[in-house]
């Protein structure tokens, strides 16, 4: 950065034309109120300086015209944009693209590196996307085939949102097959129009039949290839969902897949591609964004990156603090608004908390309820909560000064803290979707109805579902088809719905015909004991006696026993319907994953491909 007085000029000196304008304007303006005094017509000269207000202010009033005279002038200055400092700024901008392909097969979910193979590769891919702050990114996965599960964006945000919902389980084909995730990740980069990218390779390994194309591939698009290797030598089996044991091969033992580094090697020696093993700390990371920025080096020659130009810097804001020290003088004249200036120039400069830094965390105007009015629920509820120290204070009036309150609601959003994003979300959508993910499907419904898109009538019948509330999330769905006929998950959880609403009625049908024949049977054998108790008073008074009260001891045993039968039916009855209801329940797609493998089963299904017998890991 150089400085050189000699070269200070005006960036916009066109601009400057306003100060004599300025000027006019007021001269014409105090003529034109000298000429309207009414006063001079009537009163001498010399007796009209004693009888006027203006008059006898006539010295402070110069002073405020010359004031606001000299503020205007300043400000003028300051856009004019003054100059005489020079920064040199690339010619060229970033175009570095990279892709970022990873492993999805069943062998990624072995346990030799805890928690999972996959779960550490996920792991390393959040550290690479916090390190891309230039250029742009994708994603790619594959297992029996390769998807795009992202395009290339400038926005790495938008890729970590998705990692969390990757899993093995969410491919629609079974299988290893890298060439195909390659082939993906290399369209994806000649979509874009890059010349020059990486794609960077996070596996446990691969197949040697698929060494020659995948090196083939990679040496026709010119792009360069990174490797992080997940995995250990000795390996270890791959679970089964729901803790059923292990992965099996055809002849019934259980799999072990190990990280052969021998075929990737084949692959890296070819395309001097970059490899590494996944570490325990940062330090493959730290390797490969050497090797990409040394790669990206060489794909742009010195002499283009060394390209400069020089860049006019505006200093003018510098002259704010001159209006600000002007405006505090004028606010000091008047002793009554002198606390005032003197409360605006620190708060400018930063020495004093702004006023919202005490406000409370909720937005204006609410009170210990969420957004649809239904009190929150929490343990010390009925106690006021307790009063926030000075630094929260400070903290959450620094974060209102500088974020608004979506601002702050993304980000809580995005961090789990789904109660205070439904605090803070202005959108009645963005509120619902907090709601639901706390739980609380009822004020979420609730929140949905205010949309009348397709997407909000489809989450308030979801969150209708969810709170149990059959036969009204029926009807939005309805409603829904009825604008959207072909809304595929509409049609798929009306369905569920359908079927659900139809089983309780069975049930319902079911319990009151069992209620009737057991309120038959019992008025039966009331009437047959007692004409049997009839036929034995006939025969003798003793026996009848005897037989009363043998009878009155058997009733009461068969009552105590029917009783205690009838609740052990009921309570296995309401068991089997909670069962039922629940099942159902979770059959109601609402997780990003469901979504995501759904989308990737079509597209697999418009391709028209068929799996080869072969490993499925």
């Amino acid at each position: 950065m150089s400085v050189n007085l000699e070269h200070f000029h005006f960036i916009r000196p066109l601009l400057l034309l306003l100060i004599p304008a300025v000027f006019l304007i007021v001269y014409f303006l105090k003529q034109k109120a000298s000429a309207q005094s009414a006063w001079k017509s009537v009163i001498s000269p010399h007796l009209l300086k004693f009888l006027t207000v203006s008059a006898q202010n006539g010295h402070a009033q110069k002073l405020n015209s010359g004031l606001l005279l000299t503020l205007i002038t300043i400000l003028v200055i300051a856009v004019s944009g003054p100059s005489f400092r020079q920064k040199p700024v690339p010619v060229f901008n970033s175009e570095n693209a990279q892709v970022v392909l990873l492993d999805l097969s069943l062998s990624m979910d072995a346990t030799d590196i805890k928690p999972s193979r996959l779960e550490r590769a996920k792991f390393k891919l959040i550290d690479l996307l916090k390190r891309t702050d230039e250029g742009s990114i994708g994603l790619v996965i594959y297992a029996g085939d390769g998807f795009v599960i992202s395009p290339l964006t400038s926005d790495a945000n938008t890729i970590a949102n998705m990692v969390p919902t990757l899993s093995t389980a969410i491919m629609p084909v079974l299988g290893s097959r890298p060439d195909k995730g390659i082939e993906k990740a290399i369209d994806l980069l000649k979509n874009g129009r890059h010349s020059n990218g990486q794609i960077i390779w996070l596996t446990d390994g691969v197949d040697e039949e698929y060494v020659d194309p995948i090196v083939d591939s990679v040496e026709q698009s010119g792009y360069q290839l990174s490797i992080l290797a997940i995995g250990t030598e000795q390996g270890a089996p791959i679970p089964l969902p729901n803790k059923n044991g292990f992965l099996k091969d055809g002849s019934g033992g259980i799999v072990v897949p190990k990280l052969e580094v021998e075929y990737l090697l084949d692959i890296v020696e070819p395309l001097d591609a970059s490899f590494v093993k996944m570490t325990a700390d940062q330090s493959d990371i730290d390797y490969l964004e050497s090797q990409i920025d040394w790669q990206a080096e060489k794909d742009n020659p010195a002499d283009e990156q060394e390209q400069k130009i020089s860049k006019w810097i505006d200093d003018g804001y510098w002259l704010i603090w001159a209006v600000l020290l002007l405006f505090t003088f004028k606010l000091l004249r008047n002793s009554g608004q002198a606390m005032l200036g003197i409360c605006l120039v620190l708060l400018t400069s930063g020495l004093l908390p702004s006023s919202n830094s005490y406000a409370a965390e909720s937005p204006p105007g609410s009170s210990n309820s969420d957004a649809t009015g239904v009190e929150t629920t929490s343990e010390n509820q009925s106690e006021p909560p307790a009063s926030p120290s000075l630094t929260e204070q400070l903290s959450q009036g620094w974060k209102d000064f500088w974020y608004t309150d979506n601002q702050q609601a993304v980000s809580a959003f995005r961090e789990g803290d789904y109660s205070t994003a439904a605090q803070k979300f202005e959108n009645e959508q963005w509120r619902a979707t907090s709601e639901f993910r706390q739980g609380r499907f009822e004020s979420a419904a609730q929140q949905f109805s205010s949309g009348k898109s397709d997407k909000a009538l489809y989450n308030q019948a979801t969150a209708l579902a969810k709170a149990n509330k059959l036969e009204e999330s029926l009807k939005t769905y309805e409603e829904l088809l009825k604008n959207n006929p072909e809304h595929e998950d509409g049609l798929y959880n009306k369905k569920i719905v359908e079927d659900l609403l139809k089983q309780q009625q069975e049930n319902k049908e079911q319990q009151q015909d069992k209620e009737q024949q057991e309120k038959d049977q019992k008025d039966s054998e009331q009437q047959g004991e007692q004409d049997k108790q009839n036929q034995q008073e006939k025969e003798s008074e003793q026996e009848k006696e005897q037989q009363n009260q043998q009878q009155q001891e058997q009733n009461q045993q068969k009552q105590e026993q029917k009783e205690q039968a009838e609740m052990q039916e009921d309570d296995r009855e309401k068991s089997e319907k909670d069962q039922a209801l629940e099942h159902w329940l979770q059959k109601i797609p609402d997780d990003p994953g469901g979504l995501l493998r759904r989308k990737m089963y079509r597209e697999y299904q418009r391709r028209g491909r068929k799996q080869k017998e072969e490993k499925l890991w």
